[in-house]
């Protein structure tokens, strides 16, 4: 058996590598103090930790017990999938009315149409007249539309920080079932995929364009809602959209609706939500020795929280779980 070496290697470089990063790190001028940043030894790197640097997330301990992060942080993509009804939106609606709290220009590209702005500012918390919505279930008019209104945005004020929600990738249309003068569905997967993947490079570019490099920060999120379907030919479930998107997002949560959540009032049961199981599928930005693999959550028109059997709801009834 071969003993595992507890010291450190013993450099045989010739300068330490602070010098060398004081060295290069010379070469860029003032204004460019933040791109200098990115040049570290691997011992000073900090993962995002401030609160400044994340769209906080404030609907209970659920997201930080399962990510071991505090919210969505910026310039970086999230992802979370599952299918119909399992709470994907809901979440997305959460951390807008977060996002507009913060101060947060919140984007939503409404691939699906079903936005509500009743549930959003009377339930949710949030505030429609402050946020501004694209409605396309076109991929490439879509991703067009945010890259300009992020332009736009940032010539207004470019300090101002974006939180981009796409809900939902499932909902979208690739070019060719855009189009008017074709049926033809044979090889949708395939354009599906590389319409996706454009579009998540453009919006990955776009985070990037943005990147301040006077203070080495972020001020672009990205919140991507997608589905889950079956894995043909395997076993288990995969998100739309191929090997682009599930590379270029950093964190993938998957939601998986276990049952409704039924209240007995006047005597008749009533369906007051859902109850879903979330779970970690990919983290990137956990470095952590272990979190917590999954948590079943409650899911309701007001919003999320976690879940937990002979619960009340907020009139003091009893709440049932009730298997599909």
């Amino acid at each position: 058996m071969v003993e595992k070496q507890s010291s450190s290697p013993t450099s045989k470089l010739k300068f330490n590598i602070s010098s060398l990063v004081d060295k290069a790190r010379g070469i860029y001028g003032k204004s460019e103090a933040g791109l200098a940043k990115q040049i570290s030894a691997g011992s000073n790197i900090v993962r995002a930790e401030k609160d400044s640097d994340f769209v906080l997330w404030s609907q209970g301990d659920h997201w930080q017990k399962l990510t071991g992060i505090k919210g969505i942080p910026f310039g970086r993509i999230i992802q979370i999938a599952g299918k119909p009804d399992s709470g994907k939106s809901t979440h997305a609606m959460c951390f807008m009315s977060d996002a507009q709290r913060q101060g947060v220009l919140v984007i939503l590209w409404d691939a699906e149409g079903k936005f509500s702005q009743k549930r959003y500012d009377s339930k949710i918390g949030g505030n429609s007249n402050e946020l501004l919505v694209i409605q396309t279930n076109s991929i490439q008019d879509g991703v067009m539309h945010v890259a300009n209104t992020i332009h736009a945005a940032k010539q207004l004020d470019p300090n101002v920080k974006v939180l981009l929600v796409w809900d939902s990738v499932g909902a979208s249309l690739n070019s060719k079932e855009d189009s008017e003068e074709t049926e033809e569905a044979s090889n949708q997967p395939g354009v599906d995929a590389r319409d996706i993947a454009k579009a998540v490079k453009k919006l990955n570019k776009t985070i990037f364009r943005y990147f301040n490099k006077e203070t080495g920060e972020h001020s672009i999120g990205c919140l991507i809602v997608n589905q889950v379907y079956a894995n043909i030919g395997s076993v288990g479930t995969k998100e739309k959209g191929g090997a682009q998107l599930e590379y270029l997002s950093s964190l993938i949560l998957n939601l998986t609706r276990k049952s409704d959540l039924t209240k007995t009032r006047a005597g008749v049961k009533v369906k007051h939500g859902i109850v879903t199981r979330a779970k970690v599928k990919k983290n990137h930005l956990f470095d952590g020795d272990d979190c917590v693999s999954e948590l079943e959550l409650e899911v309701s028109a007001s919003g999320i929280k976690l879940f937990g059997k002979g619960k009340k709801d907020d009139d003091g009834e009893v709440l049932e779980e009730e298997d599909d």
